[in-house]
């Protein structure tokens, strides 16, 4: 019924269940990466994104969304979705395959893997104590909560929502550990989207929709300061 009504609409393809993906913007982040990983190409499948950049997939690894895991390179993982092709994207060009679905996505090696489950990141489960807590959690939230909003005010035409979901599910997670007030989130949130030109209703929507999946999934945080 969609596609009837929509039929040039774009694909999104849910991350986390059946692939992980590297989402590389830049010659740097594609350089970051081939340096995680020996020097080789990604062996599993690849797409051009209409942005200029590439999204390699991986094996789930059971870890959320990262972004600047280096400069040039997102993570995206459980929670997320990626754009994927024949979708167009704003400035006119196509998502495209360099090297279509076959086999099963390979698997991130060590070096990717401790970078994404770096202090600064945890997967789904780690309130339950199975991931390293962040130290520093105030100093933490509060950089977080300004790089989030910063992201959001300086999003492109046609990533604005997109980037303001992903910046209220990232701070969701530390409203749920206690670490940032709601309000003061929604607040900052609310003033970024005006700032980027997103619509009051749409806003709004977006930000609880954000804020509340975030808080089911709270980060893991010690208090004590190391």
């Amino acid at each position: 019924m969609w596609w009837s009504r929509w039929p040039d609409a774009n694909v999104g393809l849910r991350t986390g269940i059946v692939m992980d993906v590297a989402d590389v913007d830049s010659v740097e982040g594609w350089h970051g990466l081939r340096h995680l990983l020996g020097g080789a190409a990604p062996a599993g499948p690849q797409v051009r994104t209409g942005g200029g950049g590439w999204h390699f997939w991986f094996q789930p690894t059971g870890y959320g969304n990262r972004v600047r895991l280096l400069p040039g390179l997102d993570w995206r993982g459980a929670g997320g979705y990626v754009v994927a092709p024949p979708s167009r994207h704003p400035s006119g060009a196509d998502y495209r395959w360099l090297v279509r679905p076959r086999d099963e996505s390979p698997g991130a090696p060590p070096a990717l893997l401790d970078l994404i489950a770096g202090p600064a990141f945890d997967p789904p489960g780690a309130a339950t104590g199975s991931a390293p807590a962040i130290n520093h959690p105030d100093r933490y939230a509060a950089a977080a909560l300004e790089a989030e909003t910063e992201r959001v005010a300086r999003a492109p035409v046609g990533s604005r929502n997109d980037t303001l979901n992903r910046a209220a599910f990232a701070l969701g997670r530390l409203v749920g550990a206690g670490l940032l007030d709601a309000w003061l989130v929604s607040q900052e949130l609310t003033d970024a989207a005006r700032y980027a030109g997103l619509g009051r209703v749409e806003t709004r929507r977006t930000i609880r929709s954000g804020l509340t999946a975030g808080r089911r999934q709270p980060i893991a945080a010690n208090r004590r300061v190391a």
